[in-house]
């Protein structure tokens, strides 16, 4: 007990700078969605979480999987400014062609889930067209900022981003004051909070990384192409994930489940900043860990889990009082709330499972997710009834089993595979 003891003090200053950092300006982004799902209208609500979804999804194709290969090229390049530069530039080059090809489907499929939840003509530009504005401001920082991670400026990227997530947070509650919330200003809250960040982190980067006159190099594009080739349709079965319960929500459900739906599952992102804080420690110690790697792994899975099993008690006890976090519209939801946290929960812990096991480099057998997916997606309408919100949460809940199988899997292959004979 005293090793571990050992380890987990070696790192809390570490984790403590890291929650003050990244968690905190997720624990600000929580707090502000509990805020617009008790502020904004069901109706509006329903269009909000077809939004945030979609606003996710854009981030992730439109990258393709090039940010792991521009990591890999940082790391053999840094510190050489001009290579860093041209990095740079390669990368950008990467996304806006991945770009031309991705946001134009998601575009389409925005349009078509805010009609059938009830959007007009003028919203349904409006919200696409923020779409688009979000896009282009991730495009001008979020693969930029890597170059400020290496550069060991961690916390004052951090510092920007809890900040606008205040400043974001104080704008709703104005609106809200001035009667003026509702979904498109809620959505120009999170454009406007995109755009802020561009000028401080352009001006940061450039002053480690010119990028004035830098020209991308042939290998950089052909490592970049390969990482898109080989990560890509791993992103795309990510957002998939995500969507195709709004999409079965839309379909067979109405607008008040998808709004529902959303708001539920924002009671579940009170846990983000804890299950970031937990990871800050636990990450550590499993990658250097030696020996008894089984019984650390289930005992380091089962310590994260601890805060999320006692939401789920709580939550059980006190239905009323965590749907009051997400206001009056939803106080009749006391047996999906329960749902909704426990399968947040489960979700939250398979994932930091498959983190725990990645750590260490055992991801040969990620890939499997994606025919379990299919399988249980096909399997999915004769188990469940998808209009309503039990069975959407049943649904999900199954996303949570095929992590954890992909990567026990992983485990035990690693474990029972010789050094020698493991790939690299």
């Amino acid at each position: 007990m005293m090793a571990p003891a050992r380890k987990i003090l070696h790192h809390t200053p570490r984790a403590l700078t890291f929650l003050t950092g990244s968690a905190g300006a997720q624990g600000i982004a929580a707090l502000t969605g509990l805020f617009l799902a008790r502020w904004l209208s069901v109706p509006d609500y329903a269009l909000f979480t077809v939004m945030i979804t979609l606003i996710s999804a854009t981030n992730i194709l439109t990258k393709g999987g090039a940010h792991y290969g521009f990591a890999a090229i940082l790391g053999k390049v840094w510190p050489d400014r001009e290579r860093t530069a041209q990095a740079v530039v390669a990368v950008l080059q990467i996304r806006r062609r991945v770009s031309l090809w991705t946001l134009p489907p998601v575009l389409v499929v925005a349009g078509w889930l805010l009609h059938k939840n009830g959007a007009s003509s003028g919203e349904i530009i409006g919200l696409c067209t923020l779409l688009c504005v979000i896009w282009w401001a991730d495009m001008q920082t979020r693969l930029v900022d890597q170059v400020l991670f290496h550069a060991h400026q961690t916390t004052r990227v951090q510092l920007l981003d809890t900040s606008l997530a205040a400043l974001r947070l104080a704008g709703a509650g104005l609106l809200f004051l001035l009667n003026g919330l509702s979904v498109l200003p809620a959505i120009c809250l999170s454009a406007a909070t995109a755009l802020a960040r561009i000028p401080l982190i352009r001006k940061w980067v450039a002053k480690i990384a010119p990028l004035q006159g830098a020209a991308a190099r042939p290998e950089d594009i052909s490592a970049l192409k390969t990482s898109v080739r080989q990560q890509l349709p791993v992103e795309i079965y990510m957002v998939l994930q995500a969507q195709i319960i709004l999409v079965l929500l839309t379909i067979f459900g109405t607008g008040t489940e998808v709004a529902s739906f959303g708001a539920l599952g924002r009671i579940g992102q009170i846990l983000v900043p804890v299950t970031m804080f937990t990871t800050a420690f636990l990450i550590p110690i499993y990658t250097r860990a030696t020996g008894n790697l089984a019984t650390l792994l289930f005992g380091l899975t089962l310590l994260s889990a601890l805060p999320g099993l006692g939401f789920i008690v709580l939550t059980y006890l006190y239905p009323h009082a965590v749907l009051w976090l997400i206001g009056e519209n939803y106080a009749g939801l006391q047996t999906e709330v329960i749902w909704a946290v426990g399968v947040s929960v489960a979700m939250r812990l398979a994932t930091t499972y498959r983190n725990l096991v990645g750590s260490r480099g055992w991801i040969r057998f990620n890939i499997l997710q994606i025919p379990l997916f299919i399988l249980w997606v096909s399997a999915t309408p004769l188990l469940f009834d998808l209009s309503t919100l039990i069975g959407a949460f049943q649904f999900q809940l199954g996303f949570a089993l095929i992590i954890t199988i992909a990567a026990s899997v992983d485990f035990i292959f690693a474990r029972h595979t010789p050094p020698s004979a493991k790939p690299t």
